[in-house]
């Protein structure tokens, strides 16, 4: 098992991503505290942790608020010791107006919940790993940090544009202390939620957007997380990782098309050169 003897704060962590991630982690022997602000699906992921045998301490806390995280820190190291990897996954959606209609508390909640959130969980683990030298930082973003994004609005936009450069500024803070912090920004991820509340028809159009194919799944995202916070990922810090399918790359139909365009003009480029050179 990667993690064996490890203990894992995952924010974010009574459904979707976090739930992922937390059982994944789980089941490579990281002991898991599961925090989210709905008290009984963090109480469910840690019934299914220990459901596989693993150890599991669920918390109720708003990560926004920084008393509520000193709290759920302080209780984890009493449960488990220490504290040996972060993910800093816990994210509110942003509004859906122009930044002129989008209401001050609205913006407040978002940067408070996606970026403040982020700070505040790193600032009380942070003195952890730095006394025993080791730590592992994984902070989610999102593909809306890597470019405009036409879902969310710019207060969630902002907000993940925020974790990516507070990542990297910690990052380099972090390194001469033995603690790698890292980033990973998901693309389209289809969680119970997401499928819940969309149509097959809109999903199929977005899963058509991807070069690959499809949605991301929980899974995709959990298994990038595991990557980062393991031994495997010993010299890799202050990068972004797009789990996206190919997302950054463009839109699926527009790239299709364009490939079919350049090969169409390069099958004749050959083909008249071909005949240039055949009529030596």
């Amino acid at each position: 098992m990667e993690l064996q003897d490890h203990v894992a704060l995952i924010t974010g962590a009574g459904r979707g991503i976090g739930e992922a991630i937390a059982l994944r982690l789980a089941k490579e022997g990281a002991a898991i505290i599961v925090n989210d602000t709905d008290e009984e699906s963090a109480g469910k992921t840690a019934e299914k942790i220990e459901q596989i045998g693993g150890r599991a301490l669920a918390c109720r806390t708003d990560v926004s608020n920084r008393e509520e995280v000193q709290s759920m820190v302080d209780e984890g190291v009493k449960r488990f010791g220490s504290i040996d990897i972060l993910v800093n996954n816990a994210g509110i959606g942003g509004s859906s107006c122009l930044v002129k209609d989008i209401p001050h508390e609205t913006w407040d909640k978002v940067l408070g919940v996606n970026l403040t959130g982020v700070f505040n969980c790193c600032r009380e683990v942070i003195p952890l790993m730095m006394e025993r030298r080791r730590g592992k930082i994984v902070n989610i973003a999102s593909a809306a940090a890597r470019r405009m994004s036409k879902l969310g609005g710019a207060d969630y936009t902002a907000s993940k544009y925020g974790v990516v450069g507070f990542s990297h500024h910690l990052a380099f803070e972090m390194a001469a202390h033995g603690v790698n912090v890292n980033v990973v920004c998901p693309g389209a991820t289809l969680t119970p939620l997401v499928e819940s509340h969309t149509t097959e028809a809109f999903r199929a159009d977005i899963g058509g957007q991807v070069p690959l194919g499809r949605w991301n799944k929980p899974h995709d995202v959990a298994e990038t997380v595991l990557f980062l916070a393991s031994d495997r990922a010993a010299m890799i810090t202050g990068v972004v990782l797009d789990v996206d399918g190919g997302q950054l790359l463009g839109i699926a139909s527009d790239y299709k098309e364009d490939l079919k365009r350049r090969t169409e003009t390069s099958d004749r480029n050959v083909k008249a050169r071909l005949e240039t050179e055949g009529g030596k």
